[in-house]
C-alpha cells in the first residue's frame, strides 16, 4: 500500500514563496512514489486544478498530513482536530501584527490569532521544521526545537520565455535599473528604497530607474502612501509599480536590471533575494530577521539605513566592474546551495528515511526542557 502525505495551505498562489515550496514539495514526494495531493481554502485562478478544497480532505484522515503555518485560519482547526494523522508543522513565519494594525484589520486579527494558536498547534505535531534558521529560532523561543528545510529554487519555473516588451524597455533605457519584488507590505519598508533611489537618481545618476514589482492588494492604503512618496520626492516619473507580473514578465527584470536592493525589517526567508542571485544581479540587503541565513556572504548586507550613503554605495559598485562580478559570481555560489536537488535530499531525509523520520520527531515534536 503507497504512503499518504497531504499538504495544508491557507492559500496556493501564483509567485508565493510559500506556495512555491508547496508545490515544489509535492513534486519530491510523487517522485519518491508517495501519494500526495494539496488542500486549500484559497487557489488562485492560475493554479486551478492543483489543489483540492480543504473540506474535502476525510475527517477519519490517518496518513501524514503537513500543515504549511503562517497565519491564523480554519486550516488550524482541521489539523488540529485530525489527531489518526501523523502531523508535520512547517512554520513559514508570522510577521508581527503591529505592521499591519493602521493599514489592514483583518490581517492584523489573523496575524494575531495565529500567534496564539502555534504553541498549541506545535504540541499536537509530530514533526516539526521551519523554512529557515530565523524562524527556527522563533520556534525555539517557543520552547520547541525544528529542524531547518530552507527554500528551494526551482529553475523550471524560470524555463520560458522572457517578456519581450519589458526586456526592451529595460535594454533601451541607459543607467542603473534597481528591482524589488514582492507585496507592498509595510513590513517590507519599501519607503526606505524609494528615498535610496532618490538620492541615486538625483545625486548620482539621473538616469536610473526604480522597479517595484508587487501588488498591494489588502495593502492599498500602504500603496498609496509610497506612490505620494515617489511623487513628493520628485523620482514619480522614474519609479514603476508594476502590480502584479506573469513569471515572463518578472523574469524579464530579473534579466535586465542592475541591483536588487531590500530594506524589509521582517522576513522569514525572502526567496526573492535567491532568485536575483540566480539571474546573477548583485543584491543590497537590510540585515533583519531571516534575510543574513538566506544571504550568507552573497551580497551587500546593510546594517544602517543611511540612504544617501546607500545610494553612493550602489554607484560605487555599478562603476567598478570587478566588484561588480564579485558580487555576481557570491551570488551563484549562494544559489547552488539552495537547490532543487538539495531540496528533494531534504525531502528525503525528513519525509521517506524512517531514520529521518524518527530523528525529526523527536527533535521536533518535543518540547525543550
Amino acid at each position: 500500500m503507497k504512503r499518504v502525505y497531504h499538504q495544508l495551505v491557507h492559500t496556493l498562489s501564483y509567485g508565493d514563496a510559500i506556495s512555491g515550496e508547496v508545490l515544489s514539495l509535492r513534486r519530491a514526494l510523487r517522485q519518491h512514489g508517495i501519494v500526495s495531493e494539496i488542500y486549500a481554502i484559497n487557489v488562485h485562478p492560475r493554479l486551478k486544478g492543483e489543489a483540492l478544497d480543504y473540506r474535502e480532505l476525510p475527517d477519519d484522515f490517518s496518513g501524514d498530513l503537513i500543515l504549511h503555518y503562517s497565519l491564523g485560519s480554519p486550516l488550524n482547526d482541521l489539523y488540529r482536530s485530525l489527531c489518526k494523522a501523523r502531523r508535520t508543522l512547517i512554520y513559514h513565519n508570522l510577521t508581527p501584527p503591529h505592521w499591519f494594525e493602521s493599514v489592514n484589520p483583518v490581517i492584523f486579527q489573523n496575524v494575531t490569532r495565529g500567534l496564539k494558536e502555534l504553541p498549541e498547534l506545535c504540541k499536537v505535531s509530530d514533526i516539526l521544521l521551519a523554512d529557515s534558521p530565523f524562524n527556527a529560532s522563533e520556534l525555539g523561543k517557543l520552547g520547541f526545537k525544528a529542524d531547518v528545510l530552507e527554500l528551494p529554487l526551482d529553475p523550471e519555473r524560470w524555463n520560458l520565455a522572457t517578456d519581450n516588451g519589458i526586456a526592451q524597455a529595460l535594454k533601451a533605457a541607459p543607467g542603473i535599473h534597481l528591482l524589488h519584488v514582492g507585496r507592498l507590505a509595510p513590513n517590507k519598508c519599501i519607503e526606505d528604497i524609494i528615498k535610496t533611489f532618490y538620492f541615486l537618481h538625483h545625486h548620482f545618476c539621473k538616469d536610473s530607474r526604480l522597479w517595484l514589482a508587487g501588488i498591494d492588494t489588502d495593502t492599498e492604503l500602504y500603496g498609496f502612501e509610497l506612490r505620494r512618496l515617489a511623487c513628493e520626492l520628485r523620482v514619480d516619473h522614474a519609479v514603476e509599480f508594476t502590480g502584479g507580473l506573469s513569471d515572463s514578465q518578472l523574469k524579464a527584470l530579473y534579466e535586465n536590471s542592475t541591483f536588487y536592493l531590500c530594506m524589509s525589517e521582517h522576513e522569514g526567508f525572502c526567496l526573492p533575494l535567491v532568485e536575483a542571485m540566480h539571474f546573477r544581479l548583485p543584491v543590497i540587503a537590510y540585515a533583519s530577521s531571516a534575510i543574513p541565513d538566506t544571504m550568507a556572504d552573497a551580497g551587500v548586507l546593510l546594517h544602517e539605513k543611511h540612504h544617501a550613503e546607500i545610494a553612493a554605495l550602489i554607484y560605487r559598485i555599478y562603476k567598478d566592474n570587478r566588484l561588480y562580478s564579485r558580487l555576481q559570481e557570491a551570488g551563484a555560489e549562494r544559489e547552488k546551495q539552495l537547490s532543487y536537488q538539495r531540496f528533494v535530499e531534504q525531502v528525503a531525509q525528513y519525509f521517506i528515511s524512517d531514520c529521518g523520520l524518527k530523528s525529526a520527531s523527536a527533535a521536533g515534536g518535543a518540547a525543550l526542557n
